[in-house]
């Protein structure tokens, strides 16, 4: 059905494809931003990058999009039950722009790239990048509620729920999880995927999801919060007054992690998309 829509939809003038594009990408931002999914400038940029992969690959690349921004909501809903994890994380439950944009960047780099020099390995690409994303929202947020606490992905140690670089059984299943359907959708959405380029979805957002973990356990910034006895991702306490850095690099927070294993799932996927394609 999607297929048929983009046979339709590319044989339409090109400004009238820019308007369809933009009236279906703004209806889905302000449905997100009425869920409380996105704020007002994740719903600028949510448009921005929505629209220039409609233009690019159609609303086959639009479903896979819309994938990760349903299966985001539905599990966040589940793990607001867990509390505490605010005084942990440094932004709360909506995506802002830059947000949106370090989870979605690479992803709209591939399928740009593809409107330009069209290969089944781009159409790979964009849908690993969006799958490490997707993976990694799955793994945090259903890792959360787990029973038991999740460890180091370093030390094996046991961490405080919600800390970055913390791993547990039930987040990694569903990371995988969410890599293997990813492969499926982009296997079932585009023609040119066959099975050695559904494996490098899988592995390329699963290894992402890992490197995520990795770099949030080494380099991600991490400061210690006296009053409150805890790592947390602020620098910042509630009156305003800087807290003590204990681990990583000032500058390095969860959104430049987030952009950084979605680069390496890019370089990732690309390389392997050529070696099998």
């Amino acid at each position: 059905m999607i297929r048929f829509l983009d046979v339709r939809y590319f044989s339409l003038p090109f400004s009238l494809r820019i308007a369809i594009a933009l009236v279906s990408v703004l209806a889905i931002g302000f449905l997100a931003y009425w869920k409380r999914q996105l704020s007002l400038s994740g719903v600028i940029a949510a448009v921005v990058m929505g629209s220039v992969s409609v233009l690019a690959g159609g609303f086959t690349s639009l479903s896979l999009y819309l994938f990760f921004l349903i299966s985001a909501a539905v599990i966040g809903r589940l793990s607001k039950r867990i509390r505490g994890l605010d005084r942990i994380h440094k932004k709360g439950g909506r995506r802002d722009a830059v947000q949106v944009c370090a989870n979605g960047g690479a992803a709209l780099a591939a399928i740009v790239i593809y409107a330009f020099s069209p290969s089944p390995v781009y159409l790979a690409v964009f849908a690993a990048c969006l799958g490490e994303a997707c993976s990694d929202t799955w793994a945090s947020e259903i890792g959360v509620l787990s029973k038991k606490d999740p460890v180091s992905i370093l030390t094996f140690t046991k961490v405080p729920k919600g800390l970055s670089g913390g791993v547990s059984v039930l987040g990694t299943c569903s990371a995988m999880l969410s890599s293997v359907l990813y492969g499926i959708f982009a296997a079932s959405c585009y023609e040119g995927i066959h099975i050695s380029l559904v494996m490098v979805v899988i592995f390329s957002s699963f290894a992402g999801v890992m490197a995520d973990s990795l770099l949030g356990a080494t380099l991600q910034a991490h400061f210690y919060d006296e009053k409150e006895d805890l790592l947390t991702e602020h620098s910042r306490d509630k009156e305003g007054n800087a807290l003590k850095l204990v681990r990583g690099i000032r500058f390095m927070d969860n959104d430049i992690v987030n952009l950084t294993s979605n680069v390496i799932t890019f370089i990732l996927a690309v390389s392997l998309a050529a070696i099998v394609a």
